[in-house]
């Protein structure tokens, strides 16, 4: 199941995590932090322009062009 989105209210390192956590049904606060699988600030900087693709808390994100896919 995917979740795909474009991303407005935060950067896409922060709006990651707040759409990992409504899925796992946690607080953004108790997930690990998003820096121990990518370096966020890459991640904002290469955001719109690049594919990235990594895993955080079981899930296979995709960052593409500013759209956010994340799969479960």
């Amino acid at each position: 199941m995917g979740n795909l989105t474009k991303s407005t209210r935060h950067s896409p390192a922060l709006e990651i995590v707040y759409r990992v956590a409504e899925m796992e049904e946690r607080d953004p606060l108790d997930l690990p932090p998003i820096y121990d699988s990518v370096d966020p600030e890459a991640l904002d900087d290469l955001a719109e322009s690049n594919e990235i693709q990594f895993e955080y808390v079981g899930h296979k994100i995709t960052v593409d062009s500013g759209t956010i896919r994340i799969d479960q």
